[in-house]
């Protein structure tokens, strides 16, 4: 992304090759396929408005390193890019556009993931926390009989690492197990309190997904954010249809049931129906168009480099 972030590089430039695999399509290619599509400006112009929200959130987020996340050349960003596992970059205004809604309505909890692989996407859930607020990380990490469909083989030693090496390692607390026998009393003790700002990227399968939406749903803080990764994607089918399950069968009460407000860079954004338009309204000017998905207005993002063109290959 950063290779093209810039209005002012050249159409002609290339962004830097990645390594070439019998499935994947490597940068150079995509590029290509990109130019004869007439598609480069395009491209050229939505990283223009990213930078712009970019620049924009940063001046609302209270955290200096996460605002240095949020230049998306920064060596900060650079940094975090080297880190095994997927995050996109673009997800940065987004995160801080919720942050900020959040500290608007005074909406406080801890912030946390239920799968963090190495870390890369905890740490700028990490750095949004205000002072006194905890950071939750749930993994099986080394145990990895629980990793069902082999989504990501967690590491505790480096993820350990990551957070050192991001300066906020500082309240945060590991629970290694496998999330779906977690209870909901003991992830609200591992936080200190609700959550409000919640990643799920555990287990793909169904039942796992479904049993992680009940965790959160019940560890949610009011006014609090579910942020659903590959719940779009088809190469994990699963997660779709756990969220499906979730919003359409009885079991949540309706005071619990999440629901989205929001698609783009391959995550589901998910709310309590009371905050719907609330978290709505805040990403709007973040979005494409809007649409119905699973029966409710949401806000389109952008699908996203890596989720558009590497997927999980």
């Amino acid at each position: 992304q950063r290779s093209y972030a810039s209005s002012e590089q050249s159409t002609a430039a290339r962004p830097p090759a990645r390594p070439s695999s019998p499935h994947r399509v490597d940068s150079a290619e995509a590029w290509e396929c990109l130019a004869r599509k007439g598609e480069i400006e395009k491209h050229i112009a939505a990283a223009g408005r990213l930078r712009s929200a970019s620049a924009a959130a940063a001046s609302h987020v209270a955290d200096a390193r996460f605002a240095a996340l949020l230049a998306l050349d920064s060596a900060g960003m650079v940094a975090l890019e080297t880190v095994p596992g997927f995050f996109e970059p673009a997800l940065l205004p987004v995160l801080a556009a919720l942050d900020a809604r959040q500290r608007d309505l005074d909406v406080r909890g801890a912030v946390g993931e239920i799968g963090v692989y190495h870390g890369r996407s905890f740490v700028p859930l990490a750095l949004l926390r205000r002072e006194g607020e905890a950071a939750v990380a749930v993994d099986c990490f080394e145990e990895q009989q629980h990793n069902r469909d082999e989504s990501g083989c967690g590491n505790e030693a480096a993820f350990n690492a990551t957070l050192e090496r991001f300066c906020c390692a500082h309240d945060v607390v590991s629970v290694a197990c496998d999330s779906t026998q977690l209870a909901p009393a003991d992830l609200l003790a591992a936080a200190r309190g609700p959550i409000r700002l919640l990643s799920v990227d555990g287990s793909h399968t169904e039942e796992a997904v479904l049993a992680d939406l009940s965790l959160a749903a019940a560890a949610l803080a009011g006014g609090g954010v579910v942020i659903l990764d590959d719940a779009v994607n088809a190469d994990w089918p699963g997660v779709v249809s756990g969220l499906a399950r979730h919003v359409f069968e009885a079991g949540e009460g309706e005071d619990r049931r999440l629901l989205p407000f929001a698609l783009g860079y391959n995550k589901a954004f998910l709310c309590t129906a009371r905050w719907q338009a609330v978290y709505g309204e805040a990403l709007a000017p973040l979005g494409r168009k809007r649409a119905r998905f699973l029966g409710h207005d949401c806000a389109v993002l952008p699908l996203g480099w890596i989720a558009a063109h590497f997927a999980n290959d």
